[in-house]
């Protein structure tokens, strides 16, 4: 399973979990805000990926492109940790 993928299981994981109904059938495809994503979930999310993958996410990246789903977040999660990585 590449990095991207079980990056992306984490965060539908959680999602499912930790912010949505379980009665909302959430999927990697899923329009994440406009099936009430909020401020309190932003919160909890930026949470949990500070504590699952040590990497804060800037105010800069937090934008709807990066919420659409979870395939777009995840993406922006591995873009901020290889940018965080110095090269060998």
């Amino acid at each position: 399973m590449s990095e991207q993928n079980q990056i992306q299981t984490q965060l539908l994981e959680f999602l499912r979990r930790e912010v949505f109904s379980p009665q909302l059938a959430v999927s990697e495809d899923t329009d994440l805000i406009a099936s009430g994503f909020d401020s309190l979930s932003l919160t909890r999310l930026l949470l949990f990926v500070e504590k699952t993958y040590g990497l804060w996410i800037p105010e800069r990246e937090i934008t709807e492109t990066a919420l659409k789903n979870t395939r777009a977040l995840a993406t922006m999660v591995v873009r901020l940790l290889d940018e965080r990585q110095p090269p060998p």
